[in-house]
């Protein structure tokens, strides 16, 4: 039996249909999303239905050629809502995860000193709530658009893109969520499973326009030829799926642009500075997300590129060349690189540097290797917040991400730290693979996520 997986993400949308008896993709489709509005520059906006005559067009092509498609799984970017109307329509834009209108400042509430900067929506929900929630974050956007109006009249669901795209294929006119999504969105409860409607409700956040929460990955209905599609999983957790073999004793590293690191726990009890999702089919994921990443490396080459042309060098910087520098060869001591260039989500106003520079470290090689070790420093200080005896269970490491797969020396850096050979998946279409996979559990072709995740290949064993 084959399966199908959707991955609609922020500028891709990519599809594949996975042969579960072999574990080989046999087809893959990737396409840009090109569903980008303009509005204001704080804004980011997404055409829906851009999204999903495009998703439609990759399931139906991969329907036409392949019979045996026993499910269909998608999942997609996090966070980001749109709102449907009763007929199960989209009637506005996609605001995505990057969207800013949280971090604005809302208007001065009455009896506020004048002299006091008001709040955003963001710091206020958070404060009311009693735990962070972001700009971009589903409910910080509902909350913004409430105050200001932007709600449509004929609102009656609130949902994910993921969520509608699936939906939508279905067949169906109702909008269900998956608990991973559900929380990305906020003001979700992880010890029940749901939304806190009650204090929504108190703050005029209007819960009745939140989905029913699911578990199990139910089928929401059937697209052509009776192929079942499933509800809609976040595309962290997706990933980690479909990269990870063995959930229950791996650290999975993802450093592509920005940077996470993710371990499966048992409980929802918070860990400092920490993300606790929902995992399917059970469990949960704590995640620490960096900013930067991969793109602080990629900020040092644009820096050499700088430095060549102020010097009159036509040759561009090249990562060819930073990722053969070996820290073995270098004299002296390191230079510590704090990559923290973007601020991190608890403190966006916090910023990087480099220290401990001597006569003997000031050199673009020791600034390439620090950058390299900044990298891992700040994704393994999250790591290092699990509880120890978690720690202690951790038997494999997967390292994802464009940034990993194309530098060697940086996968080096986190198997010298952790202590581990680091596994890279033989596919880069992690989310949309984990997709599949969930389709396979979901549909009974898979028999748990153990099955699963035996249809994971690394490089390793090609």
């Amino acid at each position: 039996m084959k399966l199908i997986g959707l991955d609609i993400g922020t500028s891709t949308i990519c599809g594949l249909v996975l042969d579960a008896r072999s574990a080989e993709i046999v087809s893959l489709v990737t396409r840009p999303n090109t569903a980008g509005l303009h509005g204001q520059p704080w804004e980011s906006l997404q055409d829906p239905h851009v999204i999903l005559r495009t998703a439609r067009q990759i399931v139906d092509g991969f329907l036409q050629s392949h019979t045996d498609v026993a499910g269909i799984g998608v999942a997609g970017q996090m966070h980001g809502i749109l709102y449907l109307d009763r007929a199960g329509r989209a009637v506005s834009p996609l605001y995505t995860w990057q969207d800013g209108r949280g971090d604005l400042p809302e208007e001065r509430q009455k009896g506020e000193p004048s002299l006091v900067s008001p709040p955003s929506a963001a710091s206020r929900l958070s404060a009311a709530l009693g735990t962070r929630v972001s700009t971009g974050m589903g409910i910080v956007t509902h909350a913004w658009n409430a105050a200001h109006r932007k709600v449509p009249a004929e609102a009656a669901a609130i949902c994910t893109i993921m969520d509608y795209v699936a939906m939508t294929a279905a067949g169906a006119r109702s909008p269900v969520m998956d608990a991973t999504n559900a929380a990305s969105v906020g003001g979700f409860d992880l010890a029940a499973l749901d939304f806190r409607r009650d204090e929504l409700d108190h703050l005029g956040i209007q819960p009745r326009l939140f989905p029913a929460v699911a578990s199990g990955y139910p089928a929401l209905g059937e697209a052509r030829a009776g192929v079942p599609v499933f509800t809609a999983a976040g595309d962290n957790q997706a990933s980690f799926l479909g990269s990870v073999r063995e959930v229950r004793s791996t650290v999975s590293v993802n450093v592509g642009t920005s940077s996470q690191v993710s371990v499966r726990v048992d409980s929802p009890a918070p860990i400092p500075g920490m993300d606790v999702r929902p995992f399917p089919f059970g469990g949960f994921l704590a995640v620490g997300a960096c900013l930067c990443g991969g793109s602080a490396y990629e900020l040092l080459r644009a820096f050499f590129e700088k430095t060549l042309r102020l010097f009159g060098a036509a040759e561009p910087a090249g990562l060819e060349t930073m990722n053969a520098v070996s820290a073995g060869a270098l004299e002296g001591s390191p230079l510590s690189v704090d990559i923290r260039f973007s601020g991190t989500r608890e403190d966006p106003a916090l910023r990087g540097g480099v220290s401990s520079i001597s006569t003997v470290n000031f050199t673009p090689e020791h600034l390439v290797v620090g950058v390299r070790e900044g990298i891992a420093t700040e994704l393994l200080d999250f790591y290092a917040r699990l509880p120890e005896a978690r720690r202690g269970e951790i038997r494999a490491l997967v390292g994802s991400g464009n940034a990993i797969r194309l530098n060697a020396a940086l996968r080096e850096v986190f198997e010298r730290r952790l202590g581990l050979p680091m596994k890279v998946p033989v596919h880069r279409e992690e989310t949309s693979f984990g997709a599949a996979l969930l389709a396979g559990v979901a549909s009974g072709v898979l028999p748990d996520l153990a099955a699963a995740g035996a249809l994971v290949r690394y490089e390793s064993q090609r």
